[in-house]
């Protein structure tokens, strides 16, 4: 029996009820379809509408996808916040944005009904030949139909297997990395896993340095980059414990700190408190599509599990990672080697909510600032090790 990804009995009801009434409609047209000719796609689309860290996480099978199809033109569909950081990527040749997706955490529902009917008759005139929803997920599998697009491939873990021309087998044991790659397996591509760099312009870099030419000054410290933020309530460490860590390095003169953040965020801790020197707030300056040239300039990431923390781990820093029960960690790390992961286990893990409703919240409260600067103290010991 087919597995879908809903937590709630009722949708996985749902999701059966809509696949076994669709499977019988579609039988026909699917038991009579052509096998795919390989030959004929010269249009492509990608579709990963979702957070940060889960487009980071496709990036190499978009690359890879490129390998195969070197001659197609790849285009990506993304939320609007997250398409200038692809718009240097030399395997996409068009980044779609979206302004009011599904999974938009601030869009009205009619906005995001209304986006999809626009999102339909836009696609619908580009005439693409194949279209991979790299996340499983119903409302893009019927865009990608609604849409006429002739070969389609996907998981149908929320419904709708029956409307894709390929519906792969899903590993829910493996890393999201994989699981982007494993939707390519039908096409027999290499595997090639690695997280490589963002690219960007040198005039964007440019541009970014000379804004920041009056506040980021010279150093001989090694640079640490803060990020206190994160998707949910649930998967934030707490600001109070930020202080304190922050005050520790500060004190032992370890780093020059950069702290990155949302100018909400910002607002949200305009005034940290702190008597510190060398700790510089770039929170609301520097721009999702300015992290990878900032991050260049580098050497550490500190952060709770959120999507800087993946453009970290691309941009090849140390990460030292402080993780909630939230997610199955071990399935959407950082994918790299060069990760110090916190992480505490609780019973209560995957709870996959935003807000923790335990009281003491044990996962992130049982991490302390000693652990978190010991493991910061740790990755500076390594890098200064010839």
């Amino acid at each position: 029996m087919k597995k879908y990804l809903f937590k709630s009995a009722w949708k996985r009801a749902s999701a059966a009820c809509l696949d076994a009434v669709g499977g019988l409609l579609f039988y026909p047209v699917r038991s009579s379809r052509k096998p795919m000719d390989l030959g004929t796609i010269k249009r492509i689309l990608a579709i990963r509408l979702d957070h940060i860290g889960d487009v980071v996480m496709t990036r190499p099978a978009i690359r890879a996808l490129h390998k195969k199809f070197p001659h197609a033109a790849i285009d990506l569909l993304v939320s609007e916040d997250l398409a200038p950081l692809f718009a240097s990527a030399k395997e996409i040749a068009r980044v779609i944005p979206v302004p009011n997706g599904w999974f938009s955490r601030k869009a009205p529902l009619g906005n995001k009904i209304r986006e999809f009917f626009r999102l339909w008759a836009l696609l619908k005139k580009e005439r693409y030949d194949l279209g991979l929803d790299f996340r499983g997920d119903f409302r893009n599998i019927l865009l990608m139909f609604l849409a006429g697009i002739r070969y389609r491939l996907g998981y149908g873990l929320t419904g709708g297997g029956f409307l894709l021309t390929e519906d792969i087998p899903f590993d829910a044991t493996a890393h999201q990395i994989l699981i982007g790659l494993n939707l390519l397996r039908f096409f027999h591509v290499a595997q090639d896993n690695k997280l490589l760099p963002f690219e960007y312009s040198q005039e964007q870099a440019q541009a970014f340095w000379q804004v920041l030419a009056t506040e980021l000054p010279t150093t001989v410290l090694p640079r640490v980059m803060v990020h206190m933020g994160a998707g949910s309530v649930a998967k934030q460490w707490g600001n109070d414990n930020f202080r304190a860590l922050l005050q520790k390095i500060s004190e032992a003169n370890l780093a020059q700190i950069l702290l990155i953040g949302s100018q909400e965020e910002r607002d949200a801790l305009p005034d940290l408190k702190l008597h510190v020197q060398n700790i510089i707030d770039l929170r609301g300056k520097a721009r999702l599509q300015d992290l990878p040239v900032l991050m260049d300039a580098c050497d550490v990431f500190i952060g709770n599990d959120s999507g800087p923390a993946h453009i970290a781990a691309a941009q090849g820093l140390e990460v030292v990672l402080i993780a909630s029960g939230t997610n199955d960690i071990r399935f959407w790390h950082p994918w790299t080697e060069r990760l110090r992961l916190l992480h505490y286990d609780v019973p209560c893990s995957p709870c996959e909510l935003k807000v923790c409703p335990v009281a003491g919240h044990l996962c992130l409260e049982n991490i302390t600032v000693e652990q978190v600067f010991d493991a910061f103290r740790s990755v500076l010991d390594h890098l200064q090790k010839p």
